[in-house]
């Protein structure tokens, strides 16, 4: 996984410039992420980003809670760069999220948007988490579910039976481990993010431009031109627009270290549509 993991790093590392020009679904994911603490009773002072990439989420904490400290880890040191630019009062750790270096009881609130599929120890880093809260924290999370990229794994299906795109776990394999590592009241749910493109070539090139095209366990392979043409054919159109629609299925989840009364624990927020 080591060898992988330096790839993902590599990934993110080339693509920080142009991440911000391309992650359309990754900062509306984040504006839900902080719609949802708005509407809880919470007053956090120490505020933990996992997987901050170039620091949207974390502006966002720094401007709901502008008295918290806020301290934002990234794999990439470029894309810490970038959050770091857009404000120098943010604490950056270079870091991934396996290997965390912080001293328990620490964080009042840790949240981490789109970055739990990429990592294989999600089992520790709930530990970790729960470990770096102090009683009554409060962890808020995003990541992606089987569903997404569903539109590519159906067109790549067309080509041969390898894996092309990344696998992505279940919604209640995160919620069943939230309990098993001390959690209390989690709270998950499912919503789909459709983005609509008008070529094949800007499907695959929003995710390129966001660091999001490495297949973990693979090493990459080339796509031959009458490859991409058949990918292209069989891509699946909106009937309607004839647009090429992409698939996000977005997990959320909340959950308490230790209980909080029910009243201060909100229900689903409706994505909107994008």
């Amino acid at each position: 996984m080591e060898k992988f993991k330096n790839k993902i790093k590599y990934s993110f590392n080339s693509k920080a410039s142009s991440y911000d020009k391309y992650s359309l679904v990754q900062r509306e994911v984040a504006n839900r992420l902080c719609e949802r603490l708005s509407s809880i009773k919470i007053k956090p002072l120490n505020i933990l980003d996992i997987g901050c990439g170039t620091g949207y989420l974390s502006n966002s904490l720094y401007n709901l809670f502008p008295d918290a400290s806020i301290t934002c880890l990234d794999i990439s040191f470029n894309m810490l760069n970038e959050a770091y630019k857009k404000n120098p009062k943010l604490n950056c750790v270079l870091s991934d999220a396996e290997n965390m270096p912080f001293k328990n009881n620490k964080f009042d609130l840790v949240v981490s948007s789109f970055t739990l599929h990429w990592c294989d120890e999600v089992e520790k880093i709930f530990s970790d988490i729960h470990r770096f809260l102090k009683d009554k924290g409060l962890f808020l999370f995003t990541t992606v579910g089987p569903s997404t990229l569903q539109e590519l794994r159906d067109a790549y299906s067309s080509l041969d039976d390898e894996q092309h795109i990344n696998t992505f776990s279940d919604m209640h394999l995160y919620g069943d481990s939230l309990l098993k590592h001390g959690f209390h009241d989690p709270v998950m749910d499912i919503e789909n993010i459709v983005i609509e493109y008008n070529s094949f070539k800007d499907v695959l090139s929003s995710l390129k431009k966001t660091g999001a095209n490495t297949v973990i366990g693979q090493e990459p392979k080339f796509i031959s031109k009458s490859s991409y043409n058949k990918l292209a054919k069989n891509y699946p159109l909106n009937d309607t627009n004839k647009r090429l629609p992409v698939t996000y299925e977005m997990i959320y989840g909340l959950a308490w270290k230790n209980n909080l009364k029910s009243n201060e624990i909100i229900g689903v927020i409706p994505i909107k549509n994008i």
